[in-house]
């Protein structure tokens, strides 16, 4: 295994380890740093040699990027250090730079050194060996070896063939970050099988399918069945379709909303109901984007800048977008929607070139954007969601080459348009 592939393996487990309940919060981020910093010292030298990086102060790290999201992530870096500017303290410079050098190293630097393939295959393999871990749990609860928690379970039961089933959390201290990593390894796994035609990963996209049936996440289930959809359209009518039916499904989405906030009149108890408590930390979260409504409040606790606009126990914004916007103000989360649509955008012209996995990056794109209308994490962060979700954007951007070769990396490297290929996409 190339060394890059390696690091980038050990960046999805300290990822999972991080989250752990092994490991506090602040250990398991020191822990995704240094994985960080490991995978650019083998994206160094598998992309120089040796006596080159020895001859230089700073030898040149391998990246690659399209201008337009480029554009979008550094604006929104500024917005990140002039809140840092305006409310200045030890916790929001050190959220600040992590924010700005691992999103940057997630975005440009790891998709030029690890293939689509090669990344698509290794999500999809950590999620279905949580998913194996994770089953001894599902029927017969928690249980641990020599004094340590191997796996956990919720205080929810999930129905399997007359049976009730425990619902596994595996090593994760939230079961919401197990449930982003099934579902997303279904959808990367399954591509890869239709692509290389391989039964292993057939059934690596079924682990990880399971997964998202144990673990309950109506999140994770709907970006899945949402995937699903855009294949079949694909399938059935190509693109025209996937970008109906793309349309139809956004303005479904704000269709849905606006009942649910009662702006349109139809069904809006129901919907509410389905939403839990989200409508009202959405409304405390618009309350306190109000109060600062240009500058936002900076990479504060959101628990803290909502204060007093909301009554009651307040676990967080449940919206990446909204959250932009309290962090950032208008600018902030602006320049997010724009970098969210640039992103399907540019997956969308993966398709049209007729790029290795285009579809099924497509596929993961949607998928992100369906989980941020439900949780507060961005691509901004050290856990597991963020990253995945980084990861996603930065693979829309367009490849190398056509095939993708690992050491092949020009030293600036500008996406540009590649040749058409044939094959799945």
């Amino acid at each position: 295994m190339e060394k890059p592939l390696a690091a980038f393996y050990l960046l999805l487990g300290s990822c999972i380890f991080g989250l752990s309940i092994f490991v506090s919060r602040f250990v398991g981020n020191l822990i995704v740093l240094v994985s960080y910093a490991v995978f650019v010292v083998s994206a160094v030298v598998a992309t120089a040699p040796i006596n080159d990086i020895r001859n230089r102060w700073l030898p040149d790290i391998p990246f690659r990027y399209e201008p337009v999201i480029l554009f979008s992530a550094t604006v929104l870096w500024g917005v990140f250090l002039l809140g840092l500017a305006l409310n200045p303290s030890p916790s929001s410079a050190l959220r600040t730079g992590a924010f700005i050098v691992l999103s940057a190293i997630t975005l440009f630097v790891v998709p030029a050194v690890v293939t689509r393939e090669q990344a698509f295959t290794a999500i999809g393999i950590v999620g279905a060996v949580c998913v194996l871990l994770s089953l001894p749990s599902a029927l017969l609860g928690e249980f641990s070896v020599l004094g340590w928690t191997i796996d956990r379970v919720s205080a929810t039961y999930v129905f399997i063939l007359d049976t009730h089933v425990r619902s596994p959390t595996f090593i994760f201290d939230q079961q919401n970050y197990f449930r982003v990593l099934v579902a997303m390894g279904t959808v990367a796994a399954a591509g890869v099988a239709t692509r290389t035609r391989s039964p292993r990963m057939a059934i690596v996209a079924a682990l990880n399918l399971i997964g998202v049936y144990l673990t309950l996440g109506r999140a994770a289930r709907l970006a899945v069945v949402v995937a699903a959809v855009l294949v079949f359209a694909y399938y059935l009518a190509g693109r025209i379709a996937l970008v109906g039916v793309t349309i139809a499904g956004t303005g479904a989405t704000v269709i849905a909303l606006a009942i649910a906030f009662g702006v349109l009149p139809g069904p809006t108890e129901p919907l509410r109901a389905a939403l839990g408590d989200r409508p009202g930390y959405w409304t405390a979260s618009f309350r306190t984007f109000a109060a600062r409504p240009f500058f936002g409040w900076g990479l504060v606790d959101t628990g803290t800048a909502i204060g007093n606009h909301y009554s009651g126990p307040f676990t967080g914004v449940h919206n990446s977008y909204l959250r932009l916007f309290v962090i950032g103000g208008i600018v902030g989360g602006v320049t997010y929607l724009v970098l969210c649509g640039s992103v399907l955008a540019a997956a969308f012209r993966r398709i049209r070139e007729r790029t290795p996995l285009a579809l099924t990056t497509f596929c993961l794109v949607v998928m992100v954007l369906v989980f941020q209308l439900f949780d507060g994490a961005t691509i901004f962060g050290t856990n597991l969601s963020s990253v995945l979700w980084a990861l996603t954007i930065g693979y829309a951007q367009s490849p190398l080459l056509n095939t993708e070769p690992l050491r092949s990396i020009g030293r600036h490297y500008k996406a540009h348009k590649p040749l058409s290929l044939n094959g799945e996409v």
